[in-house]
């Protein structure tokens, strides 16, 4: 016999444990997912690679999803009556066993002498089951992910969306098994309807004959793009140079945490003349004066997301001012709140000059609300806003925007319109997470009979 080196003898176990490591890691590499096949699960809408618009509204797929065999049928042991034997039938079930034994050791020579039998056919054993546990919609679910990757047993994950991306399952009424899915597009840390890039998406159903426990479909994908639902940007009727006015951008989307700019197209190119943050509200008011008469081109602008959003530009013819104006030397004065009532509680101050050119001196409180982490935490103050002066255009409207020095900047906004001695408005404060507003409905004073 050959004696083998020592050192070979070492490498005896090491090589088979690297052997049974080995073949541990292909078992597990080898794992393949379980591919719903019967009946299979097709997805619907959207097609592979649409095109769907990003919205705060959820998402939806739809896909079958047939009834369908979850878990086997227990198995049906089956029941073995006792009877009892006469003393003959014990006699006879003896003298066959013996029989039986004696024909065994005469085969089992026979062999031993060369003799060849052929082989009997095994009989198959017949397993009786209960009816088998079938599945319906709610054992369907979607996984939507931002990635291709699935995990070894061939199951997307949800990248990008995390408990999100974990699609529930509901039947669509009416349908022939189909169903529907949905999934919300983050809101952080850019609004949702700015939201962009492929999503892929995989349906699968929970199944004790699938490899972990789940049955898959095929993987889909669709294209998310930018949308802004319904941008108008809307304008005074008249809008006079060299007089501040209101340019509002109202959509039908949230936009908080974006940035919003109105521009101009001036010199072959687009100018920002205008900038504000984005709002859940739907709205926003740019102020801006136009330095020249004519026609001017505008649109907005919204920033956020992976490529600036553009939207429809808007043309406005921009007048001259006229001499002829709706408000003059009989506007001015010291103008009251109209209430009395208001008077007292809420006074409003401010004076008409200049042959009713000029708003000036304007001292109101607005209560503002300062938000908190909730809303019972929410604070409601009373703020003094003030304003210095603001122009009053031919046609009688007021547009007038002041920010306070110091440690806290407040923004202070003013528009309404004067005629034939009485004001009406609003006025709007801003600082930070704090917003107020007041309307505003002012008199001129009549003065005191001596």
């Amino acid at each position: 016999m050959k004696i083998r080196p020592r050192s070979f003898s070492h490498l005896v176990p090491l090589l088979a444990a690297l052997a049974a490591l080995a073949g541990l890691v292909l078992a597990v590499g080898s794992a393949e997912a379980t591919t719903a096949t019967s009946p299979p699960i097709e997805p619907l809408t959207p097609s592979e690679n649409a095109g769907v618009q990003a919205s705060a509204e959820p998402l939806s797929v739809t896909f079958t999803c047939p009834e369908f065999v979850s878990e086997e049928g227990e198995v049906i042991e089956p029941e073995e009556e006792a009877v009892e034997e006469t003393t003959k039938e014990r006699k006879e079930r003896a003298e066959r066993e013996v029989e039986e034994l004696e024909e065994l050791e005469e085969r089992e020579k026979e062999e031993e002498e060369g003799v060849e039998f052929p082989e009997e056919p095994e009989e198959e054993e017949v397993v009786e089951r209960e009816p088998p546990v079938m599945g319906g919609a709610e054992e369907y679910g979607v996984h939507f992910s931002t990635s291709f990757t699935t995990d070894r047993f061939g199951q997307l994950g949800t990248a990008g969306f995390g408990e999100a991306g974990e699609g529930g399952s509901e039947a669509i009424k009416g349908s022939a098994a189909q169903c529907k899915s949905e999934l919300e597009l983050p809101t952080k840390p850019i609004p949702a309807a700015l939201y962009e890039g492929r999503i892929y998406w995989q349906v699968y159903r929970e199944s004790a004959l699938g490899e972990n426990g789940v049955e898959v479909g095929p993987i889909h994908s669709f294209m998310v793009t930018p949308y802004i639902e319904e941008p108008e940007l809307i304008f005074r009727e008249q809008v006079f140079a060299g007089y501040l006015t209101k340019i509002g951008f109202a959509y039908e989307a949230e936009l908080g945490g974006a940035v919003v700019q109105l521009q101009e197209w001036e010199n072959g190119a687009w100018k920002t003349v205008a900038e504000a943050p984005g709002s859940n509200g739907g709205e926003n008011a740019f102020f801006i004066k136009a330095k020249r008469a004519g026609r001017h081109t505008f649109r907005p602008l919204v920033l956020g997301g992976v490529v600036p959003q553009g939207l429809e530009a808007v043309a406005k013819v921009v007048r001259k001012p006229t001499k002829q104006r709706v408000t003059g030397a009989a506007e001015d004065g010291n103008y009251v709140a109209a209430s009395k009532k208001e008077r007292e509680e809420w006074p409003i101050e401010f004076k008409v000059t200049s042959n009713g050119t000029v708003l000036r001196n304007l001292n109101v409180e607005a209560e503002t609300t300062c938000k908190g982490p909730t809303k019972a935490q929410d604070v409601k103050l009373e703020v003094p806003a003030r304003l210095r002066n603001a122009k009053i255009a031919p046609d009688g409207t007021v547009f007038g925007v002041t920010k306070t020095s110091g440690p806290e900047e407040w923004t202070v906004t003013l528009s309404g319109s004067i005629f034939q001695g009485r004001f009406q408005g609003e006025l709007s404060t801003s600082h930070a997470n704090c917003t107020g507003y007041r309307t505003i409905d002012a008199v001129l004073q009549k003065p005191t009979k001596k």
